[in-house]
């Protein structure tokens, strides 16, 4: 065998093996050893929230491809990507094992003290003050000039059939906005511990109740903990009651005993990842 067959060979042999470990660096670029690792890379438009922190992961493969990727934004971005999630794990562990199709996050952070401000769609009591109402305004801002920032400087498919949103407790919320409210650009939602009680309404409802099923999100996942966690059992039976079916464009988790908990997102995320960007057919428009 000549020289160059055997580091041929040895060079397939190494990738094997790097294709069956399970854990990754929890710093997002700390992958220098894996071959065709993703990246993740900061990005902040000037306009948008006053240069607002955000990043963006790329799977494995981009910056060798010219193929276009879907885009999942994410709520409590400074989150996302650190060992609280490490959201960049799970999709590279699931796009290796091709149970979800290579897609782009895009993880926007949100400082503590704008959380209720750009969340929350309506003012509501909380712990003695009446706080949120700008989650319209932040929403516009999402859709009016990150996103299209977004689109600009990476290859995205930039319809709503291939642009997700996701959130976690008042971020769930946001998603579920998002998707009711901006309907004709993200068309797939994961509302994980969505607090839809906020403010003690149920102004959330009222999309599904009042609007056609075009103007509805194309894929929705939902989950929560029991008992101590929102929610979601109405949320359900309204998107049932316009057409929606469980497993093929709704999936509602409720898992007994979990708590309303970062951790608890983070096991349910690969969940939502699989629903929404799983192997499949894109789910018509």
């Amino acid at each position: 065998m000549n020289r160059a067959k055997r580091v041929l060979l040895a060079v397939a042999a190494l990738a094997v093996s790097l294709a069956g470990c399970s854990k990754v660096p929890t710093d997002p670029n700390e992958n220098g050893w894996r071959l065709l690792s993703g990246h993740v890379e900061p990005f902040s438009v000037p306009a948008f929230r006053n240069s607002r922190a955000c990043w963006v992961y790329l799977p494995p493969g981009y910056t060798h491809s010219t193929r276009r990727y879907p885009v999942l934004y994410l709520a409590d971005g400074h989150r996302v990507l650190t060992a609280e999630v490490q959201a960049n794990r799970i999709c590279e562990a699931l796009i290796r094992s091709g149970e979800i199709e290579p897609l782009i996050l895009v993880a926007i952070s949100e400082p503590d003290s704008e959380r209720f401000w750009d969340y929350a769609p309506w003012s509501g009591p909380y712990r003695g003050e009446v706080l949120g109402g700008g989650g319209d305004l932040f929403v516009r801002a999402l859709r009016d000039t990150l996103k299209p920032e977004i689109d600009r400087r990476f290859r995205t498919l930039p319809d709503r059939a291939h642009t997700g949103i996701a959130g976690y407790s008042l971020g769930g919320l946001f998603a579920a906005y998002a998707g009711f409210e901006c309907d004709s650009t993200f068309g797939l939602v994961g509302a994980c511990s969505p607090t839809y009680a906020w403010g003690f309404t149920s102004r959330i409802y009222d999309y599904p109740s009042t609007r056609s099923r075009p103007r509805l999100p194309l894929l929705y996942y939902q989950d929560t903990g029991y008992p101590r966690d929102n929610s979601i059992g109405q949320m359900e039976q309204l998107l049932v009651s316009r057409g929606f079916m469980n497993g093929i464009d709704l999936q509602s988790i409720t898992v007994e005993g979990a708590e309303h908990s970062i951790p608890a997102w983070e096991h349910r995320f690969p969940d939502m990842l699989r629903f929404l960007f799983g192997r499949r057919s894109a789910p018509a428009d």
